[in-house]
Parts: structure tokens; C-alpha cells; sequence
């Protein structure tokens, strides 16, 4: 199965997957920085992989990217993808700090472990969803052109990806709503035994 030809009710449940570990994550980051966090994923695309750049603001620009590595019986990334105001908003609001330097250790392992709490949610409930063992690597945090940061990525998976699964995300944290992308990228066979799994389910 094609991942362009999900059907509804395919990309319903992929969608609630999403949503579970979702709200697993805001009990985490809650806990974490101790104050309330909401995180909404109001919509699943599906899309070309040369398409994401576009869609997520440009070749050329610049985000706060937090990206790790899903292996077991997948194998692919997944990227937490935010805008450099979204990423100092997040710290300012942690931190307390009016004036947020992004680039010092303190706030780039902060934006990590942000990263790290989401992605570790979601593949907790695709694997537990699934019945799939797999693992996530440690974050890796950057700061570059999306289009280099996408580039590295294809790269790393010797350019075999067609399509991607894109999560829109929208944090509100202390009332202020901040938007970021939720990207997974998975080889061929993996995204099969995703898309398979899926469908003999529902």
C-alpha cells in the first residue's frame, strides 16, 4: 500500500495515535516545566517530501530543528521543526527570561527535551498501537535552512523516502499559542508495515 492512498478511517487511526501521545507528552512537558502546556495536532498531511520546504516556509528558512532516530522494526526520523520566535517564545516562557538567547546550552537542551518528550510520546503509542518494537535516540538539535536540514536527512536515509507523514502542532503555553511541524520520515518497508499494520486493524 501506497501511503497516498490511505483511506479515512486508515488516516483516522493514525491520527489518533498522534493524538495519544499527544496528550501523554503534555503530561510530561507539564510535569517537566512545571506550568500548564496544551498541545494541539489538528490535522495530518500527507506529502511529497520535496514539497515539505514550501509548505513549511521556504527552502531558505531558518528553523530550530530537533531531530531523532527511530529504529527497530522501523526505521526512520522523526523532527520537531520550529520557527525561531515559536523557539524563544517556548524558553521565555519556561525560563522566566524577557531577553532569550537560544543559542546558549541552557535553552538548546531545553528545546531537546521538548522535541524528545514529543517525539517520545508519539512513538511510545505507535509502537504500542501497533504491536512494533522500537526505539528513539537521543535528541540531536539544529539550527539551519529547513532546506539543509531536510537535505542532511534524505542523505542519512540514502534518499529513500518518497512521502512523509506532517503533524501541524500548536502550543499554548501560559496562554500563548506558538505553532510547530511534526515531521516523520520513513524508509519504503517501513512505512508498508506501518500502512499494513494500519489496515488490518480498522
Amino acid at each position: 500500500m501506497r501511503i497516498e492512498e490511505l483511506n479515512e478511517l486508515e488516516a483516522s487511526a493514525l491520527r489518533e495515535i498522534v493524538n495519544i501521545g499527544v496528550g501523554n507528552a503534555v503530561t510530561s512537558l507539564s510535569k517537566m516545566i512545571g506550568k500548564q502546556i496544551k498541545i494541539e495536532v489538528p490535522e495530518l498531511k500527507i506529502e511529497r517530501i520535496e514539497k515539505v520546504p514550501e509548505i513549511a516556509g521556504g527552502a531558505d528558512t531558518v528553523v530550530s530543528g530537533v531531530i531523532m532516530h527511530v529504529d527497530g522494526d522501523i526505521n526512520g526520523y522523526i523532527m520537531m521543526l520550529l520557527s525561531k520566535e515559536t523557539a524563544e517564545a517556548i524558553c521565555a516562557t519556561i525560563s522566566g527570561e524577557e531577553e532569550v538567547d537560544i543559542f546558549n546550552e541552557l535553552n538548546q537542551s531545553m528545546i531537546e527535551e521538548v522535541g524528545h518528550i514529543l517525539a517520545g510520546s508519539y512513538v511510545s503509542s505507535l509502537s504500542e498501537f501497533l504491536g512494533l518494537e522500537l526505539r528513539i535516540s537521543p535528541p540531536m538539535q539544529t539550527f539551519d535552512m529547513l532546506g539543509a536540514i531536510m537535505d542532511h536527512i534524505l542523505i542519512e536515509m540514502s534518499r529513500n523516502v518518497e512521502s512523509t507523514l506532517l503533524f501541524d502542532t500548536f502550543f499554548t503555553l501560559e496562554g500563548h499559542r506558538m505553532e510547530g511541524i511534526l515531521l516523520t520520515l520513513f524508509d519504503p518497508e517501513s512505512m508498508d508495515k506501518i500502512l499494513n499494520r494500519i489496515s488490518e486493524m480498522v
